[in-house]
């Protein structure tokens, strides 16, 4: 069998072409992923200085406090309740930041969230800071809407552990690097 003089120039073009094809699927400089901040975060810093920075980011963005379960002194900030989404985009905007239930299948109208920042001492020099949020999403039911919780999936907790700790600390802590700090819809 001969081969025409122009179908091995073809074959050896084909033969790059699908090797540049193939490279340019696969990644093998692919940006891996950070992991969550721990939390409890531990900071070099007294629990004073840190209770200060958290009270001045919370005046800042006017978030109302629950003035029955905070307790500033001992380092406990609660905020009242923030609801975050309405509508259609509830359910994914629920799943982006808590674990739904699978096979429940219902029709997800809000979510709403509150937050508990506090503030441990470790030692005269160090502290550690934790964030739990506490996730609840309104369904609407025969008898009317009911608010029930979710549970949370860490995303929410290392987002304002980030934001928080990059602000005490003066860094850039976040996964996007040079992107706003948000607390609810404030930018601090």
């Amino acid at each position: 069998m001969k081969l025409r003089p122009g179908s091995f120039y073809f074959a050896l073009a084909c033969l790059v072409c699908w090797t540049v094809a193939a490279q340019a699927q696969i990644q093998f400089d692919r940006p891996k992923t950070e992991p969550p901040l721990q939390n409890p975060y531990t900071i070099t810093m007294p629990r004073d200085q840190i209770i200060k920075a958290i009270g001045e980011v919370l005046k800042t963005c006017a978030i109302p406090m629950n003035d029955e379960t905070s307790k500033l002194a001992e380092g406990k900030f609660v905020t009242k309740y923030y609801v975050f989404t309405k509508g259609v985009t509830a359910r994914n905007d629920l799943a982006h930041l808590s674990n739904l239930p699978t096979s429940d299948v219902r029709s997800w109208t809000q979510g709403r969230y509150y937050l508990e920042i506090i503030a441990l001492p470790l030692d005269e020099k160090r502290s550690q800071l934790q964030i739990v949020t506490h996730i609840q999403g309104q369904i609407a039911d025969v008898i009317g809407n009911k608010w029930i919780d979710t549970p949370s999936n860490g995303t929410l907790e290392d987002e304002v552990l980030r934001g928080l700790s990059g602000k005490i600390l003066g860094l850039d802590l976040g996964i996007k690097k040079g992107a706003a700090r948000r607390l609810f819809s404030c930018e601090y």
